[in-house]
């Protein structure tokens, strides 16, 4: 076995390592609206996901030009209504696994959340995991549709600008 030196993050005073705490912008970049843990940004230039600490990738980002269309899915586990409907046909069996139905069906409605899917032009997929009623969502995607809008607009002033 070839043992190799790793190298450990440097950690801070909230012990997380010290690169989720700086965050680098492009130039010209400026924050428009943040999550308060700070997982999901929106700035002038691009729609930043950052992922928990341990995960192998730091952070997934979409240039605002590049969003196509934006998607609100419920997700939930599938696996638990599987579950549930294989010991509902059981119950005529045994009266016991009516219980057990019940209980994969708690499961399968405490795991059901939102999501957002985000398709961008490449045909790769971002998807944020939010917490927030419906009404949010809305808010959040008529938000980040206008600094696309303004992005383009300063795209082209741009362009038109150079030639």
């Amino acid at each position: 076995m070839i043992l190799t030196l790793i190298r450990y993050p440097k950690f801070n005073k909230l012990n997380t390592p010290a690169k989720m705490a700086i965050h680098k912008l492009l130039p010209g970049e400026q924050y428009l609206i943040q999550t308060v843990d700070k997982r999901i940004a929106l700035t002038t230039h691009r729609l930043i996901q950052r992922s928990t600490p341990w995960s192998p990738q730091e952070s997934q980002a979409v240039m605002l030009e590049d969003i196509s269309s934006w998607d609100v899915k419920h997700s939930g586990n599938k696996l638990y209504l599987f579950l549930s409907i294989l010991s509902a046909l059981l119950v005529y069996f045994n009266d016991s696994f009516f219980l057990l139905t019940g209980f994969f069906v708690a499961l399968f409605l405490m795991t059901r959340s939102q999501r957002v899917h985000v398709r961008t032009t490449q045909g790769t997929t971002m998807v944020l995991p939010l917490d927030v009623e419906n009404s949010r969502i809305r808010s959040l995607i008529d938000m980040v549709k206008q600094a696309q809008t303004t992005r383009i607009t300063n795209l082209q002033y741009n362009a038109m600008a150079a030639a």
